[in-house]
């Protein structure tokens, strides 16, 4: 009964409340009020989670294309977007990618990307300064009046003065990811949610708790005057007046306390002498009721369910259930957020590309928007699949690293190219754990020795089938490896070393491939190992030989 009392006077509240509740139907009220509520957000959900929401979408985003000139070109202009600024805007794609996510989920979710200036990088014509627009600046104004609907049926302008230069139209981007394209105006991702109207019923319970405690704070003071028995045998009782005259007493004590100079060490404190028993009591109301939390659940619960976490009840037991949240919504819609602004980079290159149309050899390169994964929403399970995907040679080492180790990938690159010149490859080699006697294998470090001291060929009892394959490479075939003589080497290798040093890097690199394919059975994984030993190797002999 008493659960049942509970949930009826909760329902009770509610009801009253929702009579005082109104969501602006205009667009730019319903900015100025979504606005309000990310100013002070009574709930602490709506703004804390669309926080989340914005950095969770900040991934790294670029530009690849098979052109390696026109890709470096488009990079450096993507990190130095707005850079003419000079401090007053962050440079680079990444300030405008979280630009456009809190105006998707935090304010208008009307997104215009202005392009404000042009300039010539690299040959190249390409939009400098750009930045989204306030979108509560914006404001509409019909085209003609016929009653047919069009796409482009408004003029927007930035402020409500429809003056020719405040017009939005050629350099700008329109995005309405909750509307529909001929809609006058979107409607906030915080109001079509509903997320709005439970956080003002959040926002007048909390209201009403303050008025209250306003008005109970200062504390209320009670004086018990005599006692029972007084009353009981009629021998003493209080009349009306005398009650007055003792509250007046205390209320003078009380006046001259606060007024005494606590400095003045000849001013005492107040004293109250009475004949009869007297009892003082400080009263607190009960509050419970006024702050009781099944108050908030519901429009707690309304908003989390429109920011996309389903409250799900799972059986535990045959008489229990447990409420647990879904967050799959949200991550959907997070990822939404991500594919619609590589849309929005998408026309950007198109705006490129018409700018410079007599660049005919960048015109036709194919162009890729690439953004790195959102990583906040894999789980580990996710990333062992990702390793095991990787180690069969189905996924690029960039995606592998992104995923799994969450580092940027370019940055891993250059401390490996470091670590190869300064040849910590070799150094940090992982130590031989499992040496089976009768099944032995090269060890990377050590050259199969084919001649003796005197460079004379070793018999063939002498050297083992490994080393008899790989004696004398740049004139015997070498069966099962890719490079039987010094002419099949790459070109590069050919062009940085002499005859001598290409017949010790081609011996060096079958030794290094034979043994990590004999070990992982990959080809893939020995042709890179016998790579990076054989440019290691080869380092370190010439800083050996500079050193003498």
């Amino acid at each position: 009964m008493a659960t049942d009392s509970s949930n009826l006077l909760i329902n009770y509240v509610l009801s009253l409340l929702l009579k005082k509740i109104v969501v602006p139907s205009d667009y730019h009220n319903q900015v100025e009020a979504v606005r309000e509520m990310q100013s002070d957000d009574v709930s602490g959900l709506v703004d804390s989670l669309t926080d989340f929401q914005i950095n969770s979408a900040s991934v790294d985003f670029s530009i690849e294309t098979p052109n390696a000139e026109y890709t470096r070109i488009l990079k450096k202009w993507l990190d130095t977007i707005n850079k003419d600024y000079r401090g007053k805007l962050p440079s680079g794609i990444q300030f405008i990618a979280e630009q456009y996510f809190r105006e998707r989920w935090k304010y208008s979710s009307f997104p215009v990307l202005k392009i404000m200036e042009w300039k010539t990088m690299n040959g190249l014509i390409l939009p400098t300064r750009m930045s989204f627009v306030d979108g509560e600046s914006i404001y509409a104004k019909d085209k003609d009046k016929e009653d047919v609907i069009k796409i482009d049926n408004y003029d927007y302008f930035i402020t409500d003065k429809t003056d020719p230069k405040n017009k939005l139209e050629n350099n700008c981007l329109f995005s309405r990811p909750y509307g529909r394209y001929f809609d006058k105006y979107p409607i906030p991702y915080l109001i079509k949610r509903g997320i709005y109207h439970n956080w003002k019923i959040i926002q007048s319970i909390k209201n009403k708790e303050t008025e209250i405690l306003d008005q109970i704070i200062p504390y209320i003071l009670l004086i018990k005057k005599g006692f029972k028995g007084n009353t009981i045998d009629e021998s003493k009782s209080y009349s009306s007046e005398e009650l007055k005259s003792v509250v007046q007493q205390f209320q003078d004590l009380m006046n001259t306390l606060k007024s005494t100079n606590v400095d003045d060490k000849q001013i005492k404190s107040p004293v109250r002498a009475t004949n009869f028993d007297e009892e003082i009591k400080h009263l607190i109301p009960d509050l419970k009721s006024i702050f009781e939390p099944g108050l908030f659940a519901v429009a707690e619960k309304s908003i989390l369910a429109g920011l996309g976490f389903l409250d799900i009840a799972e059986g535990v037991s045959q008489s229990r259930k447990e409420s647990i949240l879904n967050p799959k919504l949200f991550i959907a819609e997070t990822k939404k957020g991500v594919k619609d602004f590589k849309q929005i980079m998408k026309e950007l290159l198109l705006l490129i590309r018409d700018k410079n149309e007599i660049h005919t050899k960048y015109n036709n390169v194919e162009t890729h928007v690439i953004s790195s994964p959102v990583n906040v929403f894999i789980s580990d399970d996710f990333k062992e699949k990702i390793r095991q995907l990787y180690d069969r040679g189905r996924i690029s080492s960039q995606t592998a690293v992104e995923i799994i180790a969450e580092v940027d990938f370019k940055t891993e690159v250059m401390r490996r190219e470091k670590e190869e010149q300064d040849g910590i490859s070799e150094k940090m080699f992982p130590v031989v754990t499992n040496n089976v006697e009768g099944k032995g294998f090269d060890l990377p470090n050590e050259e199969p020795a084919t001649q003796d001291k005197n460079d004379k060929e070793l018999p063939d009892d002498k050297v083992d089938e490994t080393e008899k394959q790989e004696y004398n490479l740049g004139k015997k075939k070498l069966v099962g490896a890719p490079y039987s003589t010094i002419q099949s080497l790459p070109s590069y290798i050919k062009k940085k070393y002499d005859k001598a040093s290409q017949n010790k890097w081609l011996k060096i690199w079958n030794s290094a491939y034979k043994y990590m394919l004999k070990k992982t059975g990959n080809a893939i994984k020995a042709e890179a190992y016998a790579f990076r030993t054989a440019n290691a190797k080869m380092r370190l002999k010439v800083k050996s030989k500079e050193n003498e």
